[in-house]
């Protein structure tokens, strides 16, 4: 813009004296300069995540920062729908025996490199091949992937596979760039498609991400850099949020609810939760799997019968969760009606604790020393003693008790699955012999076969018969003994606007801005 010109007499523009034009002026550029200044937004989260890798990872959290970083095939709605992301269009064979997905256009990964139908096949091949992918019993179906046109690719099945959508629409169907994946150290600089992309992470502290300015759907997007901020503990990360030093913290304790509520300069976001905590137990997984109850099912049984879940709930959640004694909740129509939730029976507990010839049965219980879990742990502690179980607690640091997790270092742990809008990616993973979350090595051949044979069936009605009896075998097993399904509660500064939550607890960042 020109501000003046030079001529004879006093310098003026518009009658104003050049000194006032230029102060003006400076102040006007000051105040742009302001506003272009980038914008950050800090989130709390309760776990240090594992790798940030799509086909390694296994922690929720990781989910939590992918779903900012790695965008996938598909999505789901607040419905549980699929909804396009990367593939915008997708039509079964007639023979239920092959998937086609059209591909947006003009989409490139946060290196420049172009997201395109040959990119799908080297990351459904990448995970189904690579060591030590978790992603290959989700996709074992999948016999190849075919290259149709730059736009257009095909999923070919080794028989119908009704979760796959689903499976897609998570870690599965998280694309990452060929040429970066190349690289041995990938997970420690992931390049995926994303709206925003990795900046540095510094362990048990930060991940810092940002803007990736060649995103597709950068317009909904409202800030230049995102922090995930490590703070374990619950009630410290909503303190950090009421002062101002963080924006956004998930996971809110029930027992903190009130305080959010109270506060005109909080918002509180809640869903209703597709997760489960349970306590996984070591059945074949190395020297912690050889413990009396790693070994006997009845033991199992026993500990289960000496736990009040409704408790649990209230003591510890001040009731805002649901107890269940099953891996899908109670709101899942795949929820089998026909094993409902015993109630606590000391006397049945004992007894059974006598036919293994057993007066006293010591358990190591594993757990991330947070708040909640700490709380769970106690009570489970509390009231399992009643029955002759001697439970001792071994609470870690989160990155230590994940690695212990992921290696099966573990007699008993309590475990947290945040859950998928199928049952499949809930069920095949840590009851299939060679499930991704199957650390603690349970397999009954018995229940993988009805697993399958529920993969296959495309009728729903049909899909429930078969959890229900999936359902009556793990429980009888007992290598997970479910407690409770989480909602999901975040708590953020009014001054965010534009958060929603999903049931599956995923704090997605489209169309999440500053409040002006």
């Amino acid at each position: 813009m020109k501000l003046f010109s030079l001529r004879r007499g006093p310098l003026r523009r518009g009658g104003m004296p050049l000194w006032a034009v230029l102060i003006a002026s400076i102040w006007t550029i000051s105040l742009a300069i302001g506003s272009a200044q980038a914008t950050t937004l800090r989130v709390a989260i309760q776990d240090d995540p594992d790798a940030l890798d799509p086909a390694t990872s296994g922690t929720y959290t990781g989910r939590f920062v992918f779903a900012a970083m790695c965008d996938k095939l598909v999505d789901i709605g607040k419905d549980l729908s699929i909804v396009p992301q990367l593939a915008t269009l997708w039509q079964w064979s007639s023979d239920q025996k092959s998937l086609t997905f059209v591909l947006r256009h003009g989409v490139t990964f946060q290196d420049g490199e172009p997201f395109d139908a040959a990119a799908v096949k080297f990351n459904i091949e990448r995970m189904l091949t690579m060591k030590d992918s978790r992603r290959k019993a989700e996709l074992s179906p999948v016999a190849d992937v075919q290259v149709l046109a730059p736009d257009q690719v095909r999923f070919n099945l080794k028989s119908p596979f009704a979760p796959l959508l689903s499976v897609l629409s998570d870690r599965a169907g998280m694309m990452v760039s060929p040429k970066a994946a190349a690289k041995e150290d990938f997970a420690a600089h992931p390049v995926c498609a994303g709206p925003y992309a990795f900046s540095e992470r510094k362990a048990r502290d930060v991940i810092r991400l940002h803007r990736y300015p060649g995103y597709w759907d950068q317009d909904h997007f409202g800030y230049d850099e995102v922090e995930y901020v490590y703070v374990p503990d619950s009630t410290v990360r909503l303190s950090r949020v009421r002062a101002g030093d963080l924006d956004i913290a998930e996971r809110i304790a029930p027992t903190d609810l009130k305080t959010v509520r109270d506060d005109r300069k909080l918002e509180l976001y809640t869903a209703p939760g597709l997760a489960v905590s349970h306590l996984m137990v070591n059945v074949g997984a190395g020297e912690k799997a050889n413990t009396p109850l790693g070994k006997d099912a009845r033991l199992r049984k026993a500990f289960e019968l000496s736990i009040d879940r409704n408790i649990i709930n209230k003591v510890a959640f001040n009731g805002e969760n649901t107890p269940d004694n099953q891996m899908l909740p109670p709101s899942d129509p795949f929820h089998a009606k026909g094993y409902p939730m015993p109630a606590r029976d000391i006397a049945a507990a004992k007894a059974l604790i006598v036919q293994t010839g057993m007066s006293t049965v010591p358990v190591e219980l594993t757990f991330e020393n947070a708040l909640t879990d700490a709380r769970v742990a106690q009570i489970v502690q509390s009231m399992a003693k009643e029955a002759g179980f001697e439970v001792k607690l071994l609470p870690l640091e989160t990155s230590t008790a994940i690695e212990r997790y992921l290696n099966g270092n573990f007699e008993m742990y309590i475990a947290n699955w945040s859950g998928r809008g199928d049952p499949d990616p809930t069920l095949y993973p840590f009851f299939s012999c060679g499930g991704g979350q199957n650390v603690n090595k349970y397999c009954n051949k018995s229940l993988e076969a009805v697993l399958d044979a529920a993969r296959a069936e495309g009728d729903a009605e049909k899909r429930k018969g078969l959890y229900e009896k999936a359902t009556g075998i793990y429980l009888a097993d007992l290598s997970s003994i479910p407690l409770y399904h989480p909602n999901w509660f975040f708590a953020a500064s009014a001054k965010v606007g534009g958060i929603t939550v999903l049931p599956d607890g995923l704090l997605r960042l489209r169309d999440v801005k500053p409040v002006q």
